[in-house]
């Protein structure tokens, strides 16, 4: 059993890459609504009928909330759980996860993907791996981790059995990857268009004045349009090159997952 958990808040653009992509790969979704304004829960219900969804009990977007409600999501849950954001896709070899039995956590790192400059529209019928190609590795989440307020991206967890987050929340770990064939695409430089932008610069309208004073300009989701777009420009495109063969390696696995069921 595989179960991915997910918060979001007007997430409609998206979404629907998110979903078709997730599907694939997890048995069940827990999805948790920030109190959306848009259409973000009739996609869901459309693409994936089966999975929760709920309302969070949050009145805040604030890390260390939202990981208390993660936590007690995944805590009855059989087999391997996830919490991931709608800017982060899961790739690689799912198939080894079903041969291990013992209580095992692994730390996923990220393949950050950047919009070019002279990128093209997106297209929604197309997956994001085959229009976006243009990234980096980040091989160092334990400097990630003190350079969050740049955009830079930790590890994730992807366990088998309860785990508690780190008490200041954020979902962030400083270890190393701990497996080369499962890794995240991160997308959320790769919109760089309206949409993209918006559901960045919307995140800090539902933090509370506590969680804002906290880390003032320093927190990851202050960010002004300008700031955002002066972060990918300055410590993300220099750092990008063209990543069709390490998409291919990933996806390789991937397919043979799809042949397998």
């Amino acid at each position: 059993m595989r179960t991915v958990i997910c918060h979001f808040f007007n997430e409609e653009y998206l979404m629907p890459w998110w979903l078709t992509h997730h599907r694939q790969i997890f048995d069940h979704g827990i999805m948790i609504d920030y109190n959306s304004t848009d259409a973000s829960r009739e996609i869901i219900k459309k693409l994936c009928p089966n999975w929760e969804i709920h309302t969070t009990r949050n009145a805040y977007f604030d890390s260390a909330c939202i990981d208390r409600e993660v936590e007690d999501y995944e805590r009855p849950c059989e087999g391997w759980r996830m919490a991931l954001n709608v800017t982060e896709f899961l790739y690689g070899n799912f198939n080894q996860l079903d041969k291990v039995r013992e209580p095992t956590r692994h730390f996923i790192g990220n393949y950050v993907f950047v919009s070019p400059k002279d990128s093209k529209p997106l297209v929604q019928s197309r997956p994001l791996h085959e229009q976006v190609t243009y990234g980096y590795y980040e091989k160092q989440p334990e400097v990630a981790v003190m350079n969050l307020h740049r955009g830079y991206r930790a590890s994730r967890s992807l366990h088998n059995y309860p785990i508690n987050y780190a008490p200041q929340g954020g979902r962030h770990w400083h270890q190393r990857p701990t497996l080369n064939d499962l890794a995240i695409f991160y997308y959320g430089y790769a919109v760089i268009n309206d949409s993209g932008i918006a559901r960045k610069l919307q995140i800090k309208t539902k933090m509370s004045p506590e969680e804002k004073e906290a880390l003032g300009a320093r927190h990851p989701n202050m960010v002004t349009r300008e700031n955002f777009l002066t972060n990918i420009d300055r410590f993300h495109r220099p750092r990008c090159y063209d990543m069709r063969e390490e998409i291919g390696g990933l996806l390789q696995h991937q397919y043979a997952l799809q042949a397998a069921q």
